[in-house]
């Protein structure tokens, strides 16, 4: 039987965060990176037409994460979570809007892939 391939998809403006997210993601074995947004716009647009199983998003984008992460939550409830964070408020409200994981932006490439695979393990 095939190993099951895990679904990512990455929210972050195009640059170096991004760049680094892409190349941390196709490291892990099975996974697919099957789609990428700048904004959190464009992730509601998706809608049901992608349910990833991890979704990594940069809460620097804009207010419009904080709404769009709880529609997440909602809708996508096998859908992992990661939200990378810039400061403490962030970090509060990324958990007040249900994010599995929130992490503060600087953190170890390692400490995130060790996070992506303790997640998609539960």
């Amino acid at each position: 039987m095939p190993a099951q391939v895990t679904l990512a998809l990455i929210v972050a403006k195009p640059g170096p965060l991004r760049n680094s997210l892409q190349a941390l993601m196709t490291t892990m074995a099975q996974t697919e990176i099957v789609a990428e947004a700048s904004d959190s716009s464009a992730l509601l647009r998706m809608g049901a037409n992608i349910q990833p199983d991890i979704l990594l998003i940069d809460a620097g984008l804009s207010e419009d994460v904080w709404p769009a992460l709880e529609k997440i939550r909602e809708e996508w409830v096998r859908t992992r979570t990661i939200v990378l964070v810039e400061d403490s408020c962030q970090l509060r409200r990324a958990t007040e809007a249900g994010a599995d994981i929130a992490l503060l932006k600087g953190f170890p490439a390692a400490k995130l892939a060790a996070i992506v695979e303790e997640l998609l393990s539960r």
